[in-house]
């Protein structure tokens, strides 16, 4: 018997079956991409290209509420991608225009795409140039739109 095996039963026998239901959704992620530890860039790409896509999934689709497989995996991911980022990139204050750039290449939005929550292209443009700053109605509607807090912006 492996020390695998072997540790896994002694621990069936010492410690109590759990009440909570994991759903199968957590098992088939975790076999896609496991949870562990990111420590190269391209783990850390596509950690990032998961949780986008489950994001996507999740705004496309009605998830079922008492699945929340989905929702722990995406969690804990999400946690080990901070983790990997904490290490590896200065943290530093983000004006609102990066995070308005990232948020823009992170789903392929194009200036026009923004122009009616920020007021026409013209203003995307100005604000991506650092040339004029976002208002407060323009990041209430950015927060809106991208389903985030409205302090990433500020």
């Amino acid at each position: 018997m492996s020390i695998a095996k072997k540790l896994i039963e002694i621990l069936r026998e010492e410690i109590p079956s759990s009440k909570i239901k994991t759903h199968d959704s957590y098992f088939q992620l975790v076999e896609l991409f496991p949870l562990q530890q990111i420590t190269t860039k391209t783990q850390h790409v596509t950690a990032l290209r998961v949780i986008e896509k489950l994001i996507s999934f999740g705004e496309a689709a009605t998830i079922n509420a008492n699945d929340d497989g989905i929702n722990i995996y995406m969690n804990t991911l999400s946690e080990l991608v901070e983790d990997y980022e904490k290490d590896h990139y200065k943290s530093g204050a983000i004006s609102g225009k990066e995070m308005l750039a990232y948020l823009m290449e992170l789903q392929n939005l194009t200036q026009k795409d923004l122009a009616t929550e920020l007021g026409g292209q013209p203003i995307v443009s100005k604000i991506l140039k650092g040339e004029r700053a976002l208002n407060l109605r323009q990041i209430k509607a950015l927060a809106k739109k991208f389903k985030i807090s409205a302090e990433v912006f500020i």
